[in-house]
């Protein structure tokens, strides 16, 4: 794949800030020199930035990353670090030939078996359609990574990598009974691992070996509704079909990269809803610009968590409908506020694709619009503490495997996000500060909360409130009697 950079000229350019303890902030600004070959690239990268899916109108030649080094540094990147290793089963060539996934490639024979049964095509027949694609596959790994491997070789391990893969997702989105060769050959221990390994950074094959492969099992639809019901057994933890389309035009590097795109959705309007945040790609003007949004640590803060937010009237919803681009969305009302969530699960595997999902945002030749790191920092910023999972977990928006409460918040806790989309991020804790200031409304909220958030809460008031008009009428008229018509 070539890199064609088109002829018009483009202004913007990108400056990028980080220390070891704030996010990167990556920001706009215009009438600056561009070199004519990242043209594209640049342009690719601001659409990211303002909620747009990457439209690849030009070509360039993406690989497969290692986790890059800086993400397994300090503390927290030191006891992560297995967190980015294969458990169970080595994809493609930079874990191959351990001897700890000695196993899991015995299985893979057997699965490779079983895919060329389900689709109708012998071996051989899958081998050769693989073959097609072998070279723009190994065009997709790192530069050396395949040299050990001739096109033969290589081809194979693609193939008994790709039909293992399918095959998997195919046992867990259909249901079927085939799912019990995983625990017969793996156990039930390598099997609940399967789907962390399979979502690994450096675990990945290309997309363009396993659309080969699903086009010749699910020929209908080239598998939309297998990656389908997948993908949202992994989002909500049952098997369904939803209208959000997996693939539709989308032409991803590898399988993480597609389920990271379907992952969530960041509405376009949170980074671009106010003319504050538009305004990231003019120059600043002292007049009319808030000082905060260039002040990176200020743009930086965390807001409020569950409960905080809570307590001044600002309430939590899952949305029903997520393929309007609403993954995250705060309204403010006269009398309350109202935060609309994604609703999500989180099992034992869910901190290992997190992170993966994180290292692939950091790696470099991917634009995008840092979708996952900034709904993370957003769900770190809401739980702190076990009451804020209890109440995500009574509003149906996070529902956990782990046990207890705690180990979630431990979860998010030891999840770093180097870099968020501040575009976004900023907007959305910019309007929930600016709710949580305004005094009437918090007054409401803190009347609502306190004093009428049960119904003994508000029999007690409505009791109380009238002793009170009784006793205050019994004052007043015995001070100023009524007159007596008597006499």
């Amino acid at each position: 794949m070539s890199s064609v950079a088109p002829s018009k000229k483009y202004s913007n350019t990108m400056d990028m800030d980080m220390t070891e303890t704030e996010d990167v902030l990556v920001e706009i600004t215009d009438n600056q020199q561009v070199n004519n070959n990242n043209i594209g690239v640049i342009g690719e990268w601001v659409a990211c930035l303002r909620g747009k899916e990457a439209t690849n109108d030009y070509k360039r030649q993406r690989q497969i990353q290692k986790v890059p080094p800086l993400l397994l540094e300090g503390e927290k990147g030191q006891r992560n670090r297995d967190c980015y290793k294969p458990a169970v089963v080595s994809l493609g060539p930079y874990h191959h030939k351990q001897d700890r996934f000695a196993q899991a490639e015995k299985y893979k024979h057997i699965t490779l078996k079983e895919y060329s049964l389900s689709t109708g095509e012998n071996i051989d027949s899958l081998y050769n359609k693989v073959f097609e694609v072998v070279h723009d596959a190994r065009k997709c790994y790192i530069d050396g990574s395949t040299d050990a491997y001739n096109d033969d070789e290589f081809n194979q391990m693609m193939l008994r990598d790709g039909c293992f893969v399918l095959f998997y997702i195919e046992c867990i989105s259909c249901q079927n009974s085939k799912s019990v060769l995983n625990n017969e050959y793996l156990g039930a221990l390598g099997f609940a691992n399967l789907t962390r390994d399979i979502f690994l950074l450096e675990n990945q094959i290309p997309f363009i070996v396993l659309e080969v492969l699903l086009k010749l099992s699910f020929p209908k639809d080239n598998g939309e509704d297998v990656l389908n019901g997948f993908f949202n057994y992994l989002n909500y933890g049952e098997v369904i079909i939803r209208d959000k389309k997996v693939l539709g035009r989308k032409q991803p590097l590898h399988l993480l990269e597609l389920y990271r795109s379907y992952f969530i959705s960041l509405s376009a309007s949170l980074a671009l809803g106010s003319t504050k945040s538009s305004s990231m790609g003019r120059r600043r003007s002292k007049e009319n610009d808030s000082v905060e949004d260039y002040n990176y640590v200020k743009r930086n803060r965390s807001f409020a968590s569950v409960t905080e937010l809570k307590a001044k009237g600002i309430f939590l919803k899952f949305t029903h409908d997520e393929s309007k681009n609403e993954g995250i969305k705060f309204y403010s009302r006269h009398c309350y506020g109202k935060l609309v969530l994604v609703r999500r699960v989180v099992s034992p595997n869910t901190k290992a694709i997190y992170l993966n999902m994180i290292a692939y945002e950091m790696c470099p030749h991917n634009p995008n619009d840092f979708r996952i790191s900034t709904y993370l920092r957003v769900m770190k910023s809401l739980v702190i503490q076990r009451d804020d999972v209890k109440e995500l977990r009574a509003k149906g928006i996070l529902i956990h495997s782990l046990g207890r409460d705690e180990e979630v918040v431990k979860m998010y806790d030891e999840i770093e996000t180097p870099a968020v989309n501040l575009y976004m991020f900023h907007q959305l804790r910019q309007q929930i500060e600016k709710h949580c200031n305004s005094k009437y409304k918090t007054w409401v909220a803190e009347l609502l909360t306190v004093y009428l958030g049960g119904p003994w809460k508000t029999l007690a008031l409505l009791v109380a409130t009238a002793i009170l008009f009784t006793t205050f009428l019994q004052t007043y008229f015995t001070i100023r009697p009524l007159p007596d018509n008597a006499s």
